[in-house]
């Protein structure tokens, strides 16, 4: 060895330690990158977990529909009907937490249109596909008109979430839901102007923070199109105190 050369032993501790390192680099850049920001015509990625102050909250209000939830596609797609002109605030987060993916402020390609159905679409590579095992069936929609913010009373227009082809007829509806803390619950669908509702069921008793459903399947009998809303009533187990949420939306038979 001459004096001017290191000795091995001392080398390849210092390649090792180098490439600890770089590694420590790439990872928390690859983070960064996956955190919640600005994407082209959107803001995705992981946030921060929501802290919601509601006893009950919205999570999604989706056509029923399922388009191989287990396979992964290329792009997600979010269609929905808008009976009147205004803003429409849309929503796609994770159901049950695992990541805290969320997307929202969109921006469509062209201004949603009223009187007929509108798109949103995105790559799932940006995000979703690098959460290795989160799939379209983990995630709900919200399509707020007019607020951006959950309140007790909400108007939504229900989104057709699907990946890759679709039917045009809508079968169903599916209402998530989340409670702040354990309750009972029961849904009712009621048409606008009606006084007996189209749908009752008692829901049972809901743990608080875990989401739940409910659903109205429109395929079997003929519904007719118009205004309807979800009244979700119950009460908290561990106060007796009432809860309530109401959604209203306008049911078409068809997103074509």
């Amino acid at each position: 060895m001459t004096a001017g050369n290191q000795p091995e032993s001392s080398f390849a501790p210092a390649c090792l330690l180098a490439a600890a390192l770089l590694g420590v680099v790439l990872f928390a850049s690859a983070q960064d990158d996956l955190e919640y920001q600005r994407r082209a015509n959107r803001y995705e990625g992981i946030r921060a977990k929501p802290v919601s102050g509601f006893d009950v909250e919205l999570l999604a209000a989706q056509v029923d529909y399922s388009d191989n939830p287990e396979q992964l596609g290329e792009r997600f797609h979010a269609r929905f009907f808008l009976k009147r002109p205004g803003a429409v605030h849309l929503v796609v987060r994770e159901l049950d937490y695992r990541y805290y993916y969320w997307l929202d402020k969109v921006v469509p390609k062209s201004p949603w249109q009223a009187g007929s159905a509108n798109e949103f679409d995105w790559s799932t590579g940006d995000v979703v596909q690098r959460l290795g095992d989160l799939r379209i069936s983990d995630l709900g929609v919200v399509a707020r008109l007019g607020k951006d913010q959950p309140s007790a009373v909400e108007e939504v227009a229900p989104v057709l979430l699907y990946q890759s082809q679709y039917s045009g007829k809508v079968g169903g509806y599916v209402f998530r839901f989340k409670l702040r803390e354990d309750a009972r619950v029961k849904g009712a669908i009621y048409k606008a102007g009606a006084g007996d509702p189209v749908l009752s069921r008692d829901l049972g008793r809901q743990p608080g923070g875990r989401p739940f459903s409910f659903k109205w399947s429109v395929g079997s009998t003929p519904v007719a199109e118009g205004e309807y809303q979800v009244v979700l009533s119950g009460y908290l187990l561990s106060t007796s105190d009432p809860i309530s949420q109401v959604v209203r939306f306008y049911h078409r038979p068809t997103l074509q």
